[in-house]
């Protein structure tokens, strides 16, 4: 599948695989504050309503930032709404191959869609795609 970037900050990276956009934090997230990781959020939230995605996807294995208090009920107000608004069916995880709960899939919050978490690349990205 082809893939292209969108777009990219400081802290992360857009990449469009057709049908799936993916968000994929680097490792200067360790000197992130809660307010660029709103504003990447918010980058990702907008590229998803631009590009109406079948599927969102965060590469967190290189995130470091350690969230204040409110930012995750900021997230469930503010951007899960948003995504469900561009169309997204499903989300997925990437998470470091030490994650405890990869296979987990639940509805978060106020979201329409289910999110599952993953360990492996190729796992989430067949999940995805699927119909």
């Amino acid at each position: 599948m082809p893939t292209n970037e969108r777009v990219r900050n400081e802290w992360g990276v857009i990449v469009d695989h057709t049908g799936v956009l993916e968000l994929r934090w680097l490792a200067s997230t360790s000197t992130m504050t809660d307010g660029g990781f709103m504003a990447t959020l918010c980058l990702f939230a907008s590229e998803a309503e631009k590009a109406r995605p079948q599927g969102l996807f965060i590469d967190a294995t290189e995130f470091r930032h350690a969230f204040g208090p409110g930012i995750m009920a900021w997230r469930d107000a503010h951007i899960i709404p948003r995504y469900g608004a561009a169309g997204a069916r499903k989300f997925a995880f990437l998470m470091p191959a030490s994650f405890s709960e990869a296979g987990r899939e639940q509805v978060e919050g106020p979201a329409i869609f289910p999110t599952k978490w993953f360990v492996e690349r190729e796992d989430a990205m067949a999940w995805l795609r699927e119909k």
